[in-house]
């Protein structure tokens, strides 16, 4: 049985984080995606923001790892991950649940990231 594209995007998603793989980060992304991160912030859109995110959090030393199974329903995935950032002062760890909104060729049109204050820890 064939895994689920809406889980390999996924996978590929984690994996380019910690790769610091933007190449990987661009080709994942619709061209007109969005990116909420955390939910409340002002949206980024379209590929140069998003891609401008991306290298700032890569500048930061970032890690990433799934933390559960991924959940599917419609065009959504769901998955629990931690983020780990070591900007220069201390290390950060964000607790965070994101959410993929896929089109038809199963490419990101919406990635939402919910997490807060009560979701970061450092040592």
């Amino acid at each position: 049985m064939s895994k689920n594209p809406k889980i390999s995007v996924v996978e590929r998603y984690i994996k380019a984080l910690c790769d610091h793989d933007l190449e990987t980060i661009d080709l994942l992304f619709a061209d007109d995606a969005t990116v909420e991160d955390p939910v409340g912030s002002d949206p980024l859109r379209g590929k140069e923001a998003i891609l401008g995110f991306y290298k700032v959090g890569f500048s930061s030393g970032l890690s990433a790892r799934l933390e559960g199974s991924v959940r599917l329903a419609a065009n959504h995935a769901i998955f629990p991950f931690v983020v780990e950032l070591n900007p220069g002062n201390g290390e950060m760890r964000i607790e965070a649940i994101d959410q993929f909104t896929f089109n038809d060729d199963n490419k990101i049109i919406a990635m939402r990231a919910f997490w807060g204050p009560e979701n970061t820890r450092t040592p």
